[in-house]
């Protein structure tokens, strides 16, 4: 009689593990180690999603490589970024790198790195005056931004468009600006560091490309935190 019961046991436990198995597309399991006890395993009614994709080792986006420029003494910071090839660097000083793309004034994209000396406060703001004065003239609206800190200052970073009317819009026309704005400390001395990204409003490819190229943003080998792109 134990002798049947326990092939009944065994046949009712193979039995659901067959219902089980014939149902594993609409669960999910995992399994979790531990230095020492025994294996877990998690049974969940639906899968997750799937995990994002790695980027890659150097963190730079694909088709893109690192240029990073130095600041000059009155403002020694080194600022880097993710470029593709196909830009091209211009005349400058320490204090101002631009770098163009396109063989017409009219609808050339613009990359412009600059530092100025800083006459408020603090970090903060700076970064707060620059909020309440940029995009102001009629037509320009920002469309994500993000505030926050930094190891020596304060940043705000956004995607904009720049009205016809900004002194900064290309060729008098709606113009995609994506950037950020940091107040920062340097040898004791307060100063404005800008990147800014400006592509005509209808070049979508180049807002694309700003996109990935705004989170590469660093200063001093620390990311400036990009905003959540709409």
């Amino acid at each position: 009689m134990r002798h049947a019961a326990k092939v009944r046991t065994v046949v009712a436990g193979t039995a659901l593990l067959g219902v089980v198995l014939s149902g594993c597309s609409a669960l999910q399991f995992r399994t979790a180690e531990r230095d020492s006890g025994p294996v877990r395993v998690a049974v969940q009614d639906k899968a997750g999603e799937n995990p994002t994709p790695a980027p890659p080792e150097d963190g730079l986006p694909e088709g893109m490589k690192e240029v990073s420029v130095n600041l000059g003494a009155e403002c020694p910071v080194d600022v880097s970024l993710a470029m593709a090839d196909d830009w091209s660097e211009g005349t400058g000083t320490d204090a101002f790198h631009s770098f163009t793309r396109g063989a017409s004034v009219a609808d050339r994209d613009v990359v412009a790195i600059t530092c100025t000396q800083g006459y408020d406060e603090s970090p903060q703001s700076v970064v707060d005056a620059k909020k309440k004065f940029a995009f102001s003239e009629q037509g320009s609206s920002v469309i994500s931004q993000r505030t926050g800190s930094l190891a020596a200052g304060s940043y705000w970073s956004f995607h904009g468009v720049l009205g016809a009317s900004e002194i900064l819009a290309i060729d008098q026309k709606p113009t995609s600006m994506y950037g950020a704005r940091i107040g920062y400390k340097t040898n004791g001395r307060l100063v404005e560091i800008g990147v800014e990204m400006r592509a005509l409003e209808s070049d979508t490819a180049a807002a694309d490309e700003f996109k990935k190229m705004l989170p590469t943003v660093t200063l001093d080998d620390e990311k400036v935190p990009a905003p959540r792109f709409k």
